[in-house]
């Protein structure tokens, strides 16, 4: 039974998330290796884990663990969660913590140096302010300015920290939303457990992020296809496929779930720094890093700040690469980074 499920969707936090599928390639080499596949749920989407070699005993059971605690630590559709409690300003003591509460620590340091290194375009600190645009586009309405400006006063990434007596002390009205970077993270847990049991060909895939190793059972690389940004376009309408060994790969969009008011299209992409949402003619940003929790946190930043200065952030970092979806002239455009 999966528990506690963190119901993360890019779309409902910054930007639209494109689900990518896996593909096998290429003629089946000679040497047979048995091939294992397991699916589920997980963060409020789904999760499929294949890998070659021999079986795992209970790797069910150890996923579900991981679930259980992670969704403990980041999970803001948890009531009990630590990271509601942190959000909430409510007491919690040391002795109440349970495990997984270390995930919420973990996500603030993964996320420092890229919100550092994307100029304030990704941050988890400005939950606050995600909170009144998804106000804002339940109730068809615009944001009020001042209650935006309020939410931008009250960010930061901050650790947690307890007193002498070990209680927490939470920075009153300072929120975290860890969603544009969470599956990515999550993706990297389940890798792990795959190594701890020296599986050296494997693909995980988490609601479209996916980290591969290897090969596939043909001999060669996981091809990983980029959905078609369009509305309407179907979940294997590639517009490309990309080839993925001893890497991960995250995808973000935006090309729907926008809302209007007044004739005014009010974009689904929010801008944490300006408070403002955006609209831009990029509408797919593909990463590739080693570390899917990296990747997924740059292909939010990049539907911030849009192709031009995307391509310059990418070009600036060795560790990454990247693929764009842009539209001119009423036409989409595929560009390769590096």
């Amino acid at each position: 039974m999966i528990l506690n499920t963190l119901n993360i969707k890019k779309g409902r936090l910054i930007c639209l998330f494109f689900v990518l599928f896996f593909l096998g390639c290429g003629p089946k080499s000679k040497e047979v290796t048995q091939e294992y596949k397991l699916v589920g749920n997980a963060l409020g989407t789904t999760y499929h884990i294949t890998y070659l070699g021999n079986q795992i005993g209970d790797l069910q059971g150890l996923i579900d663990s991981v679930i259980g605690e992670f969704n403990y630590g980041v999970s803001t559709y948890d009531g009990n969660s630590f990271i509601s409690h942190y959000n909430g300003n409510k007491p919690l003591h040391v002795d109440d913590l349970q495990p997984g509460y270390q995930y919420f620590d973990k996500m603030i340091s993964l996320s420092l140096p890229i919100v550092e290194a994307t100029y304030g375009a990704f941050d988890p600190s400005a939950a606050r302010l995600f909170g009144v645009y998804d106000a804002a586009k339940r109730e068809k309405r615009f944001m009020d300015s001042a209650v935006v400006v309020e939410a931008l006063s009250n960010k930061g990434l901050e650790s947690v920290q307890f007193d002498s007596d070990g209680n927490m002390q939470n920075p009153r009205l300072k929120q975290m939303n860890f969603n544009a970077i969470a599956k990515g993270y999550f993706v990297d847990l389940l890798a792990a457990i795959l190594e701890d049991h020296d599986v050296v060909h494997y693909m995980v895939e988490v609601g479209g992020e996916v980290h591969c190793k290897g090969n596939n059972s043909s001999g060669t690389a996981w091809n990983i296809g980029i959905n078609r940004p369009e509305p309407g376009a179907m979940p294997t309408d590639y517009f490309e496929v990309i080839s993925l060994s001893d890497q991960s790969m995250a995808t973000s969009g935006n090309y729907q779930n926008y809302y209007v008011v007044n004739d005014s299209v009010i974009g689904h992409t929010l801008d944490p720094r300006s408070g403002k949402p955006v609209i831009s003619d990029l509408k797919s940003a593909t990463i590739i890093h080693s570390e899917c929790a990296i990747a997924d946190a740059y292909a939010t930043a990049c539907m911030v700040l849009g192709l031009e200065e995307s391509i310059k952030m990418i070009e600036a970092d060795s560790s990454l690469s990247a693929f764009f979806i842009y539209e001119k002239d009423q036409k989409l455009i595929g560009k390769h980074v590096k």
